[in-house]
């Protein structure tokens, strides 16, 4: 009876010791996609950060061609607050 005993408590911690394996490679893997994915998102806002950059340059110089250093300052300034501020309401209202 007793080597039956033996038996089971060494298959059942052989199996617990499979289990928790298991789950450590799964979170492993989990872990290395989830950065992945924030490496990703990470290379795709530096590189949305460089085209506004840009295009934001060449707004104001068009900007200031025509109206003006200070307007255009003024105008490019006020467009991002605006849209700042849309961004916070659409934001607020998804939290309702």
């Amino acid at each position: 009876m007793s080597e039956q005993q033996t038996t089971d408590s060494s298959l059942l911690a052989s199996l617990a010791r499979s289990a928790v394996l298991i789950g450590a490679a799964a979170a492993a893997n989990a872990g290395r996609r989830a950065a992945t994915r924030v490496i990703s998102y990470l290379f795709v806002t530096g590189l949305f950060v460089v085209s506004l950059s840009f295009m934001t340059l060449a707004a104001h110089h068009a900007l200031a061609g025509v109206l003006g250093d200070v307007l255009a300052s003024l105008i490019v300034g006020a467009t991002y607050l605006l849209a700042a501020l849309a961004m916070a309401l659409i934001l607020q209202l998804r939290r309702r």
